[in-house]
């Protein structure tokens, strides 16, 4: 190991803020989730309490586009502070979970904690220190390359991660530092995540033969991308599939809610439609398929 610390640099530490900062700027301007009833907690509860949920989004770089799901939720309260774990899984590769740890200050805006990375077990295997910045629309917390290290020897490393929440997305950044020059060792992973919504509604063909339209049970679609194949009373499939998804049109700008549908046999685009975020209704109008869509109230959080 080297006798010198390594450096947090201005360059590592300002290329991941900014990664930040550019995927949450925007996002004052579309409609909020209902917030939960946040009186009588905690700084730290109230952190802990934002980030629990499902998310779903893609990760940055080499592996661009992959659709990546992570969950969070709150372990337990305890005198030490709150405690959340994160599991991150990608296609069917195994998850990767971490511990997160949230500890009050005397500063209201100011949270310290531990990073930890767990095992198969669920045990950790390191922590790192963590710091948060408490915001009135989120938070950003983050570790530093100077206390977070991993492995021995030549396969030392050390982690700048950084995890920000507006109350609308999810964004986690890593760097991994080499701990004798520190300078980065491969490219930066940045994951752009939205919570998962569920949508419920309905959706119709018109069937050729009676001109009459065949209607789909009760839908349930949720905004994670993944597909859905909606079927009539009788179960059987009306022939087309759903996915619903954040979209982002162009890089300057915030992402959409985007629906498409296609064509179950040919995989064929029949059609599509966006939405902002916050807004609580979508769906499709064709002369021969219907689609429609309305939010459900997130469970626990009021309207």
């Amino acid at each position: 190991m080297p006798s010198t610390e390594p450096r947090r640099s201005a360059a590592t530490r300002i290329a991941l803020a900014a990664a930040l900062i550019a995927l949450l700027a925007g996002c004052a301007a579309g409609g909020r989730e209902p917030e939960s009833d946040e009186r009588g907690l905690g700084p730290a509860e109230r952190v802990a309490a934002l980030l629990e949920g499902r998310y779903s989004g893609t990760v940055s770089g080499a592996q661009g586009g992959a659709r990546v799901r992570v969950d969070a939720a709150v372990e337990r309260i305890a005198a030490e502070g709150v405690f959340v774990r994160l599991d991150q899984t990608r296609g069917d590769e195994p998850a990767r979970s971490f511990r997160l740890l949230f500890q009050p200050t005397r500063v209201a805006t100011r949270l310290s904690g531990r990073f930890a990375p767990l095992d198969a077990a669920g045990a950790a295997i390191g922590a790192c220190p963590l710091t948060v910045s408490v915001r009135s629309d989120g938070f950003v917390a983050s570790t530093d390359a100077a206390t977070c290290r991993f492995g021995q020897d030549d396969g030392a490393r050390a982690l700048v991660k950084e995890i920000a929440h507006d109350r609308q997305r999810l964004v986690i950044a890593d760097r991994i530092v080499d701990v004798d020059s520190g300078s980065p060792v491969g490219d930066d992973r940045v994951l752009e995540l939205h919570r998962v919504r569920t949508f419920t509604g309905w959706s119709g063909v018109r069937d050729d033969a009676a001109s009459a339209w065949r209607v789909s049970q009760p839908l349930q679609v949720r905004s994670d991308g993944s597909e859905h194949r909606p079927v009539d009373a009788a179960g059987v499939p009306l022939g087309f599939l759903l996915e619903l998804a954040p979209h982002r049109v162009r890089p300057d700008e915030p992402p959409v809610l985007r629906l498409r549908v296609f064509d179950e046999r040919s995989g064929a685009l029949l059609a599509q439609s966006w939405a902002d975020p916050g807004l609580g209704r979508l769906g499709v109008a064709l002369p021969e398929l219907q689609v429609g869509l309305r939010a459900a109230a997130p469970r626990g959080r009021s309207r």
